[in-house]
């Protein structure tokens, strides 16, 4: 068995060091982390079992699938599409979704339930907050988030706007057994 050279070594050293970094930075959810999909919060988009991947970031735009620590439960994640940005004004009436006093189109939004609520005083959340709401100034460095599926959603309509800082990655990528891989509905 023949020695081999040490620059020859090196070179492949060298070569091989960004790929086990990588591999390493991968591993440790520093950049990318998956996640499994417990909730109808988020259906059609995201089934129940579904897993899905993000990436790191710290910041996100309107339409954007990200992952957040819950308001709620500091130890739990959860997964919602930014809806409205810091500075933004948001409206729901009838279940239509109002930015900025303009209507969004939203063709991933499912409505399960056809009945209407007013935002009456007297109705228990979450009835008086899901099919009206606002007018809403979301509050600067933070995002305003609801599931895609609006009526069977816990979100910022019960519990406020999301902080910059609560902001744990961005979908990009889901998963199934039965599906294959698919790239987040388009914004």
């Amino acid at each position: 068995m023949s020695k081999v050279p040490i620059v020859e070594r090196l070179l492949l050293a060298f070569v091989a060091l960004p790929f086990v970094v990588l591999s390493g930075v991968l591993a440790s959810g520093a950049v990318v982390r998956t996640y499994r999909n417990t909730t109808g919060s988020m259906e059609p988009t995201l089934p129940i079992g579904t897993r899905f991947v993000t990436m790191r970031t710290s910041s996100a735009v309107r339409g954007d699938i990200i992952t957040f620590i819950s308001p709620l439960d500091p130890a739990a994640s959860f997964a919602k599409r930014v809806v409205a940005v810091g500075g933004d004004t948001v409206q729901i009436w009838g279940k239509r979704l109002f930015v900025n006093g303009k209507e969004v189109a939203e063709p991933y939004v499912v409505h399960a339930d056809s009945t209407v609520y007013p935002n009456l005083p007297h109705l228990p959340e979450p009835y008086r907050s899901r099919d009206y709401f606002g007018p809403y100034r979301v509050p600067p460095e933070t995002f305003f988030v609801l599931g895609d599926n609006r009526d069977r959603s816990s979100d910022s309509r019960y519990w406020g706007a999301v902080p910059h800082r609560s902001l744990t990655g961005r979908v990009i990528l889901l998963y199934s057994w039965s599906r294959g891989f698919w790239k987040p509905d388009a914004k």
